[in-house]
């Protein structure tokens, strides 16, 4: 269990190209939490059972955090990675017919430019110096960035190698594919542009505004009953029909309470939604969460600011 919890951060830590010792980083993901809360336990003067349950909160987030942050740092360097991968393959293509062996040629394409791709290359290539195999070599490229297209790129070439195909040739047919790749998902991401801007507008706008309309008319049907009581009381006593018959079991700031809880937990999933739909990945989309969460929040209460101030009388200011 708690090798392959290492694996995992290591592969992220490898992924963003960050030279950190998975061990130290395991550490201080592991003290952090613990110590936070035990911080947040010391200064709130909970309970044992409400400390420990503020420990496992810290953890979580912090968990959670790391893994996010982690994640679309990996993701950026893929996408970069993938931009530039049919000029780096063309580029190796013309090499290997220029006379260069395929390691040479590898090694000479990596240009600074080419950014995380070039750095992953020239790491790999070093391994054609001692001897190992060109596949493996090319095989190490895709282990240091988190990116699909790269690994199938990879496994193509590899195989069709193994196959006795022309090196150059399969490079130069390879990048033409991922260009026109990349043309059709461009035209596809223009397709699905308005349905992604419908649901940013939805969790952003749309669901705030509801929520903070209804939650001021809930606010307003409490401070009426509390004001009509007993007259209402009375008028159902004799037979008449009231909407303020019975008791209620809840109050103005749990509505509220569950109006922000309901629009966190809609702009998550709508993050993750838009996330979906524009790169395939639900971890993109959460990079839009701390920007839209706040629009929506300062949208809620500022709707039900403005509706107290306009319709103060209702509420008995």
């Amino acid at each position: 269990m708690f090798e392959g919890y290492g694996k995992t951060w290591a592969g992220l830590l490898i992924y963003n190209d960050n030279e950190m010792s998975p061990r130290l980083f395991t550490t201080y993901l592991l003290s952090v939490p613990l110590v936070l809360g035990f911080a947040v336990a010391l200064l709130l003067r909970l309970n044992p059972y409400l400390s420990i349950a503020a420990i496992g909160a810290a953890s979580v987030l912090c968990h959670l955090g790391a893994y996010v942050y982690l994640m679309l740092g990996a993701g950026a360097r893929a996408s970069k990675a993938e931009e530039f991968l049919p000029d780096f393959l063309s580029l190796a293509a013309s090499n290997i017919r220029a006379g260069l062996t395929p390691d040479k040629a590898l090694i000479v394409s990596a240009r600074p430019e080419f950014g995380p791709l070039g750095k992953a290359v020239n790491d790999a290539a070093k391994g054609s110096v001692t001897g190992m195999p060109l596949d493996q070599v090319m095989a190490g490229i895709g282990e240091r960035l988190h990116s699909d297209v790269l690994d199938k790129t990879i496994t193509l070439v590899v195989e069709g190698l193994h196959s006795g195909g022309d090196m150059a040739d399969l490079l130069e047919k390879t990048a033409f594919d991922l260009r026109k790749f990349r043309s059709v998902r461009r035209e596809i991401d223009a397709i699905i542009l308005n349905y992604v801007l419908f649901i940013m507008a939805a969790i952003t706008f749309g669901a705030p505004l509801l929520y903070g309309i209804s939650s001021f008319l809930v606010e307003i049907m409490l401070k009426i009953k509390s004001k009509i009581g007993a007259g209402a009381e009375e008028a159902s006593a004799m037979g008449s029909v009231s909407i303020f018959k019975g008791k209620l079991a809840f109050t103005a700031d749990s509505v509220t309470l569950f109006a922000a809880l309901a629009i966190t937990i809609t702009v998550f999933f709508g993050c993750m939604t838009v996330g979906v739909m524009s790169s395939g990945k639900r971890v993109d989309g959460l990079k839009y969460f701390p920007v839209v969460w706040l629009i929506a929040m300062g949208i809620l209460f500022g709707i039900k600011a403005g509706l107290g101030a306009v319709l103060g009388g209702l509420m008995g200011s």
